[in-house]
């Protein structure tokens, strides 16, 4: 592995194709694996060498919190969520989403990127009211 053979991605291109609605990530050239373009090396099997590949920023969400005291610098979108979603690849990656309660965002609910704003990645839910996973229990 003494050479690296990294594609390299511009922030200012990083950030267009979220605006864009999607996702730049590194698929390893040796095993196929994605990841965020923010690393060096395959987590999967060490190669140095990949090719940049576009994703539509589409997935579920895995979890996510609403924070109610925002870090400095914040406090003017509160209460606001942030969520990590799995991409439809397979790869997390988290944002901001306008919920204001754990009701309004279930387990697994459709999101996507819509944005890449002063506070990050912006993400939106999708017309979840066909969620089978989600339920209705009443505690």
């Amino acid at each position: 592995m003494g050479r690296c053979m990294m594609m390299s991605i511009s922030r200012e291109e990083f950030v267009a194709k979220l605006k864009e609605g999607k996702v730049l990530l590194y698929r390893c050239r040796r095993c196929n694996n994605l990841q965020l373009a923010t690393i060096v090396f395959c987590r999967k099997c060490n190669s140095d060498e990949f090719e940049v590949v576009e994703e539509k920023g589409e997935g579920k969400v895995v979890t996510f919190t609403i924070l109610y005291v925002p870090p400095e610098g914040y406090e003017k979108y509160a209460p606001y969520g942030w969520a990590v979603v799995r991409l439809d690849s397979g790869v997390n990656i988290s944002g901001f989403i306008d919920v204001k309660s754990a009701k309004d965002l279930p387990l697994n609910s459709r999101v996507k990127i819509v944005d890449y704003d002063g506070r990050g990645i912006v993400l939106k839910a999708e017309d979840n009211t066909s969620n089978s996973n989600s339920s209705s229990n009443s505690k």
